[in-house]
């Protein structure tokens, strides 16, 4: 073995990113997105993809091997059950009659390596009380412990869980209302390091916020950061107490009818003004320019129209609705979002059903001062089934040069039909996309004669990173007949053009699932998605 692998820090980069390496498989790096409905992200780090096997198999390969190995694989716990299965049985069972508090605590398995664990509530191992119980109450529970997601919301009383929290800087909870009346008061003495707080669940204590300003009051101002409510409605009076939060970088909250403000926030020079990532999940897009004006977020003129954004700090937006909303808001949304120097743009709607009349939105509204989106890393603008997004030729080689930055692009599939000359340019200059869904127009004619725009593209280096192509029921060159169902000379054709232009791409994804059904017979998209495969395999 080489001498370079004895070193424990070179072990440590290696085999964290052998465990964090579905991930990067899954989602782009720091870009938490959930693609179901563009949910809004946790707080804490999700625990669900991470690589186990492979960082046991690791540990087990040789001894130098097995201690750096075991520091990752035992840091991110998704409950204690690991930590605790291999205490003997006696001990298990009845853990109050065979030890002492000492020598159960001493038996745990690697308490100093956790740093993340997240305790479920439907964990009932016999144990789990004793452990608890009998820790030593001169020393937290695990020594190394950054963040902790605690399901249990049955305890009524803030010791028990006091023993977990000394060293913690990021805590999600979930809430009952006795749970919260005695955890919230005492939590600043137990957790004197946090530093991001999530509460879940129905939080009625949250209609009297002064539990909630007492907690941010007793936090150094350069403490507490980052706030998340995403499971209820947050009430307007919590609003006007987190609204003179001096240093929230990061908030996540559900709005709803009585969430926004009746009496603009008053008494602070500039609310949310250290704001940074903003997610909000609502029922409608409108009462998100509501909470905006009323927080006085936006500088609006006496005709109605958007001049500034008053969080110049913002560089994550991530805006999700369950119904549809008109195209009026989205345009007001739009520009809204560009005085702001964004990394990262999120707007989608959940409804599939039509629900309004359908109307559309001009994508170059969007582009009207590139320089705001020069920065640009995730685009998402995904409206429901009563909203399309009229884009052109000309829109998508305008936010190519706009935006060299974009590794994540999803107009919902939405948009009026560019060609792929179009998208071949834009995938070539964006060299850090990894992931485009959008329209396309894969006609007859779609690779005749090359336009004059493209033939600037010539010498241009391939994507090497696209990997993920969705063009949901983009029109494909068809014959009259359905056998074949696809014009022969585009069966190899349009699968070539796309391997060309990212010679890593193995298919095109179907959105939504069962759009390209066809009863006896194989959609043209299909063709080419198999043939694509074919290519980037080496079987063709």
């Amino acid at each position: 073995m080489h001498r370079c692998l004895c070193i424990p820090d070179i072990l440590f980069t290696i085999f964290s990113f052998v465990f964090n390496s579905k991930i990067v498989d899954l989602i782009h790096p720091g870009v938490k997105i959930d693609r179901t409905f563009y949910s809004l992200p946790g707080l804490l780090p999700s625990l669900h993809c991470v690589d186990s096997p492979s960082l046991l198999h690791l540990a087990l390969t040789c001894r130098a091997f097995c201690g750096p190995a075991l520091n990752i694989l035992y840091s991110h716990l998704k409950d204690i059950r690991p930590v605790i299965e291999p205490l003997p049985q006696e001990l298990v069972l009845r853990p109050w009659v065979h030890c002492t508090s000492q020598s159960l605590f001493t038996l745990i398995c690697h308490p100093a390596r956790i740093k993340i664990l997240d305790s479920f509530l439907e964990y009932d191992h016999p144990a789990y009380p004793a452990i608890l119980a009998n820790a030593p109450k001169n020393a937290p529970l695990f020594p190394n412990l950054r963040s902790l997601t605690w399901h249990n919301c049955q305890l009524n009383s803030i010791p028990a869980l006091s023993l977990l929290l000394p060293t913690v800087e990021n805590l999600s909870l979930t809430m009952s209302t006795s749970f919260g009346e005695a955890v919230i008061p005492g939590l600043c003495a137990a957790a004197p390091r946090l530093k991001a707080l999530e509460l879940r669940g129905k939080l009625i204590t949250l209609d009297d916020p002064c539990n909630i300003d007492s907690l941010i009051r007793s936090y150094d101002p350069e403490g507490l950061t980052q706030l998340s409510l995403r499971y209820c409605n947050i009430p307007s009076n919590l609003l006007h107490v987190i609204a003179r939060w001096p240093c929230l970088y990061r908030l996540t909250l559900r709005l709803g009818l009585d969430s926004i403000p009746t009496i603009p926030v008053e008494r602070v020079p500039q609310p949310f003004s250290p704001l940074m990532d903003l997610h909000i999940s609502c029922k409608d897009l409108g009462l998100v320019k509501s909470f905006l004006c009323a927080c006085r977020m936006i500088g609006v003129h006496s005709d109605g129209k958007i001049y500034s954004l008053a969080c110049t700090n913002l560089h994550r937006i991530h805006i999700t609705a369950a119904r549809c909303s008109t195209a009026s808001i989205w345009s007001e949304l739009l520009s809204i979002a560009i005085h702001a120097t964004l990394e990262d743009m999120i707007f989608a709607e959940k409804c599939d059903s039509i629900c309004l009349t359908h109307s559309s939105i001009e994508f170059h509204s969007l582009l009207k001062h590139p320089t705001s989106l020069a920065k640009l890393k995730t685009l998402v603008l995904s409206p429901g089934p009563a909203l399309s997004i009229v884009l052109t030729d000309s829109d998508i080689l305008v936010l190519a040069y706009t935006c060299p930055h974009l590794n994540f692009l999803d107009l919902g599939v939405r948009n009026t039909p560019v060609s792929l000359y179009s998208l071949d340019t834009f995938v070539r200059r964006c060299r850090e996309l990894f992931q485009v869904s959008i329209c396309v127009d894969a006609g007859l004619d779609s690779l005749g004669a090359t336009p004059s725009t493209h033939r600037n593209n010539v010498g241009l280096p391939p994507n090497t990173r696209l990997v993920k192509l969705e063009v949901g029921e983009s029109p494909i060159g068809c014959l009259e007949s359905s056998d074949p169902p696809m014009a022969p000379d585009l069966v190899m054709s349009i699968p070539r053009f796309l391997h060309e232009m990212a010679p890593f791409l193995r298919g095109i994804t179907e959105r939504p699932p069962g759009v390209w059904y066809i009863e006896e017979a194989i959609h043209p998209w299909e063709n080419v998605s198999y043939v694509l495969e074919a290519m980037v395999t080496g079987d063709i």
